[in-house]
């Protein structure tokens, strides 16, 4: 069942400082969309390749612009699939990598 949420993108950039080290700073934008759960052989494609799926976000595809993670209520998860049903809407499969992969 199709229910809104309120999330968070999150996109990454790294930079050397001074001292040559790697930065990594973290934005993050508020987005809208619509949840669901993933379907059941979404489910297990996903955990055959050592990730925990946890759900799939439709939202309007203009917003997006490529980020790897997202976060809901503090949680981050990472984006491992996107699918484009139309021109107007994307949808964002999350999850967590589970195991020693």
């Amino acid at each position: 069942m199709d229910h809104d949420i309120s999330f968070k993108l999150i996109s990454e950039t790294a930079e050397k400082d001074s001292t040559g080290q790697m930065i990594v700073t973290k934005k993050e934008t508020e987005c809208l969309g619509f949840e669901h759960s993933v379907y059941q052989n979404e489910f297990f494609s996903a955990d055959q390749s050592g990730i925990r799926s946890e759900g799939v976000i439709k939202m309007n595809q203009i917003e997006y612009n490529g980020e790897k993670l997202l976060s809901i209520n503090g949680q981050e998860f990472s984006i491992y699939r996107t699918f484009e049903p139309d021109a107007d809407w994307i949808e964002l499969y999350y999850g967590r990598r589970v195991g020693n992969g």
